[in-house]
């Protein structure tokens, strides 16, 4: 690796972040003996910004395990004069993120693969439509879906810097993301678990998600996500992820002790339980069935262990409540057999929001082409009321048009030929996680036809950098 901040300049760099960290501790020691309490904490917190900075510059993936694991865990917060707006934590380190990228930019080299060039198709022909919303949802629809595109942007930002920061040869930093992220991910997991049994006294707005029982009104799990499909999408991608380097003996890629891996699992899929989300366990399922019939590998005794591990959580919601379970049997699972006598029913009536989009599409083709704004359709009143279309091609065909709909499909399409040409040449973990990422996108497409699975941003920026590992 050439340029200023290369191999050649190794020593300079170590030098010049020692200096700066340096400064940043003698400002605040200074600082502490001569300011007041809150002129201190601020400048405590400019020197450890300052510090995070320079650590980030040099090594770009600390910054990206910091980032990635906060998004995970953190739940964003709510502030009385700001109402229903949230504050994403994580957000304060995208100054750092976007300094880092051009203070290492020479360095990076970076190339714009399919994967790139996808997801640089994707994000365009979205905001292709933000124009419309402005347009026909107001000021107010307009400016909620200019904010919710630059969230899901940030894609764009993440994927660059895993790509260009990530060395070919995986050191400290690069080996550490993976195992750090499955923690985050675990905790994650047994948050929204705990919070479903003894809910959180946290004030928080929260999507209406509910169970009902006999005398008793029941919040689905929605961990820091606040939204059940959400959460779920989250917990299944690393679910499955541990599931299927579990089934083929190659949880050695994972960083992590048996015993843990294991515990992880367990956690992981008693959370995606309790969110109650079919399409998450549809995408479960069809993850883990195309993962092992492309892989082959797959051990009997090693999927007998497993399924022992995911019986655990069962049993033990099982005996918790057993109201509870009888709904998990009947409501979510059983009715699924009765989608030929009442499919509306069962879809939890998406069909007939579905077929009235089709109506809208047939008497308003214009909107065909660029649709009506980027994420307007919760802000708009175009329709006389608020649309939730419960299914991810029709809300971009919706709400992007046929333009946005097909950057979604070009991006998805270079996420098959990429990782797959990719697992069948390579080896090792990078053959393991290119082939487990063709099928979680697999699983991906599939719950989108239930959800609007590409909105969620914080689960796109973890894909996205295991993409970005990976290549």
């Amino acid at each position: 690796m050439s340029g200023p901040w290369g191999l050649a300049g190794l020593e300079r760099r170590k030098a010049w972040m020692q200096a700066g960290i340096a400064s940043t501790v003698v400002v605040a020691v200074i600082s502490a003996a001569a300011l007041p309490p809150v002129p201190l904490l601020l400048t405590c917190a400019a020197s450890a910004y300052v510090g995070l900075t320079l650590a980030s510059v040099a090594r770009p993936m600390f910054l990206m395990t910091v980032l990635l694991a906060s998004l995970m865990v953190l739940p964003p917060f709510f502030f009385g004069k700001f109402g229903e707006t949230p504050f994403y934590v994580p957000c304060v380190l995208i100054p750092i993120a976007l300094t880092v990228l051009i203070a290492r930019l020479p360095d990076f080299h970076l190339r714009f693969d399919p994967i790139a060039k996808g997801l640089a198709c994707f994000l365009v022909t979205t905001a292709v439509s933000l124009p419309f919303g402005w347009w026909l949802a107001g000021a107010e629809g307009g400016v909620q879906g200019l904010m919710r595109w630059l969230l899901l942007a940030q894609t764009a930002l993440v994927y660059a810097l895993v790509r260009g920061g990530a060395r070919r040869e995986s050191g400290s930093h690069e080996e550490r993301l993976i195992p750090v992220l499955i923690i985050s991910a675990t905790l994650t997991g047994a948050y929204g678990v705990f919070d479903f049994i003894w809910p959180v006294p946290l004030p928080h707005p929260a999507a209406d998600q509910y169970i009902w029982l006999t005398g008793e009104i029941i919040r689905r799990a929605q961990g820091v996500f606040y939204e059940s499909s959400n959460f779920a999408n989250l917990c299944v991608f690393f679910l499955a992820a541990m599931s299927a380097a579990y089934l083929t003996r190659q949880a050695h890629f994972l960083k992590l002790p048996r015993v843990l891996l294991l515990f992880s699992i367990a956690v992981l899929w008693a959370a995606t339980i309790v969110a109650f989300s079919r399409s998450a366990w549809a995408n479960l399922l069809v993850t883990l069935l195309v993962f092992a019939l492309l892989s082959r590998q797959v051990r009997p005794w090693q999927l007998l262990i497993l399924v022992s591990v995911l019986v655990l959580p069962l049993a033990i919601f099982s005996f918790y409540s057993p109201e509870l379970w009888n709904y998990l049997l009947t409501n979510r699972i059983g009715s699924i057999f009765q989608v030929f006598d009442d499919p509306i029913m069962v879809s939890s009536w998406r069909i007939a929001t579905w077929t009235r989009i089709v109506t809208i599409l047939q008497d308003h083709p214009h909107y065909f082409i660029f649709g009506v704004g980027y994420k307007s359709l919760a802000h708009s009143r175009l329709f006389h009321d608020r649309i939730v279309t419960d299914n991810g091609y029709l809300n971009l065909l919706l709400e992007t048009g046929i333009v946005g709909l097909s950057g979604f499909l070009l991006f998805t399409a270079s996420v098959f030929k990429t990782f797959w040409e990719i697992s069948r040449r390579a080896a090792g973990k990078t053959a393991f996680w290119s082939l487990f990422l063709f099928s979680f996108w697999c699983g991906e497409c599939v719950q989108l036809l239930v959800a609007d699975a590409y909105t969620y941003w914080r689960n796109m920026l973890v894909f996205m950098a295991m993409m970005a590992l990976v290549m």
